[in-house]
């Protein structure tokens, strides 16, 4: 019962960063290419400043100037809270962590490419409120399909991967957890954005 409490607390946590995420992303594009043209391309820069004004990176509002900070920002806490609640929630040896856990960290790094595909994605269509052509239908799900596919594979992949890292029932245990948290983040971002028209 305590871990399941752990996931769904960890959920909760999870789902308010989704939250701030889909937020940046719908305001970020009010202003459509402008906007984009403020995105700044140094990162660091830009969570190194908000953390300067006030010595707390909390204080990095979501809005076009600083877009790419906050979604790296808001990536980072997705990925430490999911983190933490695999952990609570997948027992592992010594020896089992100092294995899972770099392959973890690889995993975490190939979702993170197939979801900058989908911000961008995201990126492009939000600003029209749904209403897109038949051509942009089709090029928006010959994406959607090609990412989800793509996320099968790597699921597929990474599978194998844990499995010889621990065992068949600890990778099962881990993408049942994983699935659970990706399941609140994609409907959350599923519920903010436009159907199409």
């Amino acid at each position: 019962m305590r871990g399941l409490l752990n996931i769904w607390a960890g959920v909760l946590i999870v789902t308010l960063v989704a939250t701030y995420l889909v937020a940046s992303l719908r305001g970020s594009t009010a202003d459509g290419d402008a906007a984009a043209a403020r995105v700044p391309v140094n990162d660091g820069a830009s969570a190194q400043q908000a953390s300067d004004d006030g010595g707390q990176v909390d204080n990095l509002a979501p809005d076009a100037g600083n877009l790419r900070a906050f979604v790296n920002l808001a990536r980072s806490d997705i990925r430490l809270q999911k983190s933490l609640i695999i952990a609570q929630n997948l027992p592992l040896t010594e020896e089992e962590a100092a294995e899972f856990w770099p392959i973890h960290r690889e995993y975490e790094q190939e979702l993170a490419k197939l979801n900058d595909r989908r911000i961008v994605l995201i990126k492009k269509y939000l600003p029209t409120g749904g209403s897109i052509t038949n051509a942009e239908a089709r090029e928006v799900a010959t994406e959607v399909f090609d990412i989800e596919a793509s996320r099968t594979a790597l699921k597929k992949e990474y599978f194998a991967k844990f499995q010889k890292a621990t065992s068949d029932v600890t990778a099962a245990r881990f993408f049942q957890i994983e699935n659970q948290l990706n399941m609140v983040l994609e409907l959350r971002i599923a519920a903010s954005l436009p159907l199409i028209k």
